[in-house]
């Protein structure tokens, strides 16, 4: 058998190995000596074993995409901008800026080649046979895990009716190292692959702890338990992650682009995985108001998974107001700022009930609008900004730095970051992969279509309990909009508006939309304001067609006989 390399690179891997024979007899790689690894030094070396692994963690999300700035969310103020050049009507299967398929399956393809010829051949303790057991589970728990999300993510973002079979189609599905494969694999149907993918979480969940903990100093397994399963690890996949990525899975296969019949059965599915990840961390009580800062605290419970903090400023060099040094790249619209809604619940179209002033827009609001957007006059790092005549920050003061909408981005952004040349100052950032807000969100989405807006099924709390939880831990208490609600329709409104909220500038409602089938608000005009939000203007039109509602298959692959989805 020839001696197989493994690269020390791994984000290089070719996308082809993906279809080659794997764990038999050909090379992994084809590389300089000097950059690799023989397979006798991966297999006796449980680090470098485990690095194959790891460079699949590489691979998720590393910093905030703002792919909002494609939907009636923002703008980019760089006209070079891949996603702002999709949106004017430059998205093709030759020019997608929001695939996965090169990424997803270079990954995929170090999972399988670990899951297959790695994990069970390598000796993980040497001095104790019950670790490497345990390691051995816990190691393929997180490959599968892994696995799972990336498929997910090739499903969001390539999923979609073949053009030539008009059947529901998902992606090749790729779940071995071996040499069964021929060029190109075909498309499974889209519910073939959800449940493929829900077979390697189910799995994960079955072998990973629910979080990473130290065990208690009087437990005498502690050392062999916190070896494998100890805090240090707390940034891995575990079953509480995995648990979220199946509510995510599920909520996506129940949306009305994936479910045009209704099935009431794959919403019932999402609001109960939705619910073991509220019910682990402690039910309804998980969320707190200090949730709204979270991407400021690395050891905030609203973090259910993310990255290793980093000591950076590039968030704020590409972000802050032009005063502050910064870049200014997006712009929040005019559109995200009419969706808060104000202090009191109620939307500010609501005339009557809301105490909107047109005169003062920015007074009496939802808080989160001020903690997350620099509005005008709004005082940040001390000094209150104008967007209205200043010559930096002003609108379209400065070109490809100052706001085309009147808005700058404050949240994920660090305030004690200083860009100023002389003097410039980094501080801790982390990338949040997941939220515990968002298990309470794809909860009311799911149970309110399941069971309406008060049924319970067998769970402690209904839809409108789990949205009432997001908006009183964001100042809306008592909350007599949401009381008034009587239809599943009007509260599914107000938990789309809220997801819209919740997770602005975190590359959610692009796909959101999508997945609500959603035409008119795809193509919704992007508006902004030049005096402080009492008179707006269009600032960008949203070229989108219908077919657009899923994304194509790359233009690559087609040529090699994949079925492309309609209209592409």
């Amino acid at each position: 058998m020839k001696n197989r390399k493994y690269s020390r690179f791994a984000q290089f891997v070719l996308i082809p190995l993906i279809f080659a024979s794997g764990t038999g007899c050909n090379n992994f790689l084809d590389v300089d000596p000097d950059n690799s690894y023989s397979e006798e030094d991966i297999l006796k070396r449980p680090k470098r074993a485990e690095g194959i692994l790891l460079n699949a963690y590489l691979g998720l999300p590393s910093s905030v995409e703002f792919s909002d700035v494609a939907t009636d969310d923002a703008v980019s103020n760089l006209p070079g901008n891949s996603y702002r050049r999709a949106a004017n009507g430059e998205w093709t299967s030759s020019f997608n800026p929001f695939s996965r398929w090169t990424s997803a399956y270079a990954n995929i393809a170090y999972l399988n080649l670990f899951i297959d010829g790695i994990v069970n051949k390598v000796d993980w303790a040497p001095n104790s046979e019950q670790q490497t057991v345990e390691y051995r589970k816990r190691l393929t728990g997180e490959a599968r895990g892994l696995r799972a999300f990336y498929y997910w993510q090739l499903l969001q973002a390539h999923a979609g009716t073949g053009a030539v079979s008009g059947k529901l189609l998902g992606v090749p599905m790729i779940l071995s190292a071996g040499a069964d494969y021929k060029i190109p694999v075909p498309r499974k149907d889209y519910q073939e692959c959800i449940d493929l993918i829900l077979e390697d979480l189910e799995a994960a969940i079955a072998a990973l702890p629910d979080v990473y903990a130290d065990a208690p100093a009087d437990d005498p397994q502690r050392s062999d338990k916190n070896a494998v399963y100890g805090a240090r690890y707390r940034n891995r996949m575990s079953a509480r992650t995995a648990g979220m990525l199946k509510a995510r899975l599920l909520l996506q296969a129940a949306s009305p682009a994936f479910n045009p019949s209704g099935d009431r059965t794959k919403w019932e599915a999402a609001a109960d995985a939705a619910a073991e990840v509220i019910d682990a961390a402690g039910g309804l009580a998980a969320l707190t108001d200090a949730r709204l800062t979270y991407y400021l605290d690395p050891e905030s419970p609203e973090h259910l998974w993310s990255k290793d903090p980093e000591n950076i400023r590039g968030w704020e060099t590409n972000n802050f107001p032009p005063s502050l040094f910064g870049n200014g790249r997006t712009n929040p619209s005019q559109n995200l700022v009419d969706a808060f809604p104000c202090a009191n619940g109620y939307p500010v179209d609501d005339p009557v009930h809301s105490g909107y002033d047109p005169v003062r827009p920015y007074d009496g609001r939802d808080r989160r609008l001020s903690l997350w957007i620099i509005h005008h006059g709004l005082v940040f790092k001390t000094v209150a900004i104008n967007t209205v005549d200043d010559v930096n920050d002003g609108v379209d003061k400065v070109a490809e730095k100052s706001t085309r909408t009147g808005y700058y981005i404050r949240k994920l952004m660090n305030e004690s970051v200083k860009l100023d040349p002389n003097a410039g100052v980094s501080q801790l950032h982390v990338t949040t992969l997941m939220r515990m807000t968002e298990a309470f969100l794809i909860y009311a989405e799911a149970a309110n279509r399941a069971w309406g807006p008060d049924g319970k099924s067998r769970h402690a709390y209904s839809a409108r309990e789990a949205a009432g939880k997001v908006r009183s831990t964001a100042g809306i208490s008592p909350d007599p909009y949401l009381a008034s609600l009587s239809t599943w329709q009007e509260l599914e409104t107000l938990v789309r508006n809220e997801r819209r909220l919740e997770f602005c500038f975190e590359s959610v409602r692009f796909w959101d939309i999508r997945r609500w089938n959603d035409l008119q608000t795809m193509t919704a005009t992007v508006t902004g304001t030049g005096n402080g939000g009492k008179d707006f203007f269009p600032v960008e039109t949203r070229n989108y067609q219908p077919y657009m509602i899923c994304g194509p298959i790359p233009y690559s692959e087609v040529m090699k006989g994949l079925e492309q989805n309609q209209g592409w």
